[in-house]
């Protein structure tokens, strides 16, 4: 969607998207950060890890807890990126929704 300019105002020529896109951009995160999130499950983890290693040497325990803790610290760190992703969306979206006079 194209704004044109008001020279009045001082505002120049600016291209939006519409919202159906911002609004389509933003289901996509919230479902990528349903997948994450599920992947966070610390106590599906660690039953699926106990359940495994149950007659296991301990000392293997610690290795692969340590793997989980960096593999969760990982999708920490994904999902927080695919926050402000959907907070960068969200405010795009009252922009164009402001301009449009919705």
């Amino acid at each position: 969607m194209l704004v044109s300019a008001n020279t009045y105002e001082g505002r120049p020529a600016r291209l939006y998207r519409s919202p159906i896109e911002i609004r389509r951009d933003m289901d996509a995160i919230s479902a990528r950060i349903r997948e994450v999130d599920e992947m966070l499950s610390i106590r599906g983890i660690l039953m699926e890890l106990l359940s495994e290693l149950a007659d296991g040497d301990p000392e293997r325990w610690i290795t692969e807890l340590e793997e989980l803790v960096s593999e969760a610290r990982g999708s920490l760190e994904i999902l927080k990126k695919l926050n402000r992703s959907l907070d960068e969306l969200s405010c795009e979206l009252d922009e164009v929704r402001c301009v449009m006079g919705l």
